[in-house]
């Protein structure tokens, strides 16, 4: 069952991969489309059944697997957004003018004319206390299109899409033309505009024993003695809840390292029962520094080091999987700075907008933490996080 879960998550980020693309997919009518292979010049045919809404293709992939493939997932894909964009009910519109703040902190706020776009109306605002006038783009300073494309530009760059595919997708969909570089932009400053509001939240419902595990992540501008250039994240999750507790960014494997982390679960999080590691040595002494105690109740320090172990770091494991997927369609990233936040963005996104295949819910909810995002999860979870930094 894992198995088939891992390859249907992948057939979906290749699916988004071509949808992301220009000319991949081409429309003959509403029954039937043509989707271009990925590895060839050759289109497959992607039909519906008449009277059903069963979808074949004549890729090998559904032919012998009778799965959806890649190319039936990227023309539901395109359907429901060329839906979308004739009706313009993408994204639900959520009345929050009463609650804008300004950076002096005053509501004392008017609407200020609109500016027009190829993104579409974006409203903008004035203080009357400080004259100070911005755009309603969630506070993403110099951005020029409405928060509703960059809100797309997000949740396409954590399905898995790469940064110039997302460019593209915004180009072939929207008309807009933005580089690789500025939808980074947009990914940093979401990190930095929500990661003080959920690190203050803390998780209530958790089990309490905790997983923690290290990874290597390709940094193309640092170098590390150990792996060239290369830095390590170390995280820390939740056993039931899948609740990603902390993720850090570090140069070397040592005890002030290992205690970095859980300094920083401490936090963000109750105290636990468990923590459940490797072999790595550092893991031992950071956890005598930060939680041992001769006091009831004692925290357990669990040592994993092989499948035969009953305290397998599994589940944290696959979370450094995930990761790395993602990674790899990066292609590394450029400074540990950079790295920190655009995993501080993926953690965030992980924990609560993206709903877990096993629990069937987000991370958050499960562990208690309940916001009620609606619709456009992302530009909610923004509004939320922009409003907690004045108050």
């Amino acid at each position: 069952m894992i198995i088939n879960r891992q390859r249907t998550t992948q057939r979906q980020v290749k699916a988004l991969t071509i949808v992301g693309q220009s000319n991949q997919i081409k429309r003959i009518n509403s029954t039937n489309y043509k989707v271009k292979s990925q590895s060839s010049d050759f289109w497959y045919d992607v039909t519906r059944v008449p009277q059903e809404s069963k979808w074949n293709c004549s890729c090998p992939d559904h032919i012998f697997r009778n799965l959806d493939c890649k190319h039936i997932q990227a023309v539901l894909i395109s359907k429901e957004l060329r839906n979308k964009i004739v009706t313009n009910t993408d994204v639900k519109e959520i009345e929050t003018e009463s609650e804008l703040i300004c950076k002096c902190g005053s509501m004392d706020i008017v609407k200020h004319g609109i500016r027009h776009n190829k993104s579409g109306n974006i409203q903008r605002f004035r203080c009357k206390t400080c004259n100070h006038k911005w755009s309603d783009n969630l506070g993403f300073a110099n951005a020029k299109v409405n928060s509703k494309v960059i809100t797309v530009a997000l949740d396409l760059y954590f399905k898995g899409v790469s940064l110039r595919k997302v460019a593209e997708h915004l180009k072939f969909f929207y008309g807009i033309s933005i580089s690789n570089v500025a939808v980074l932009g947009w990914i940093r400053k979401f990190g930095e505009v929500v990661t003080p509001f959920v690190d203050s939240l803390v998780p209530k419902e958790m089990s309490g024993v905790y997983h923690v595990d290290e990874m290597a992540v390709h940094v193309r501008k640092e170098k590390m003695l150990e792996k060239g250039h290369y830095q390590w994240l170390w995280n820390m999750m939740d056993n039931t809840t899948r609740f990603w507790i902390s993720s850090k960014v570090s140069q070397r494997r040592e005890i002030e390292d290992a205690r970095a982390v859980f300094q920083d679960a401490k936090r963000k999080s109750l105290m636990p029962l468990a923590v459940v590691h490797d072999g790595l040595p550092a893991y031992r002494q950071a956890f005598y520094k930060e939680y041992f105690t001769m006091q009831n109740p004692k925290v357990r320090n669990i040592r994993s080091v092989s499948v035969r172990h009953d305290g397998l770091n599994q589940k944290v494991e696959r979370l450094n999987g995930i990761f790395r997927d993602r990674e790899r369609v990066m292609h590394g990233m450029d400074s540990a700075e950079s790295a920190q936040k655009t995993i501080d963005a993926f953690r965030i996104h992980y924990n609560f907008i993206r709903e877990h295949g096993s629990i069937k819910k987000t991370p958050a909810e499960q562990a208690g933490i309940k916001l009620d995002l609606r619709q456009n999860k992302i530009e909610n979870l923004i509004r939320l996080a922009s409003k907690f930094v004045f108050e």
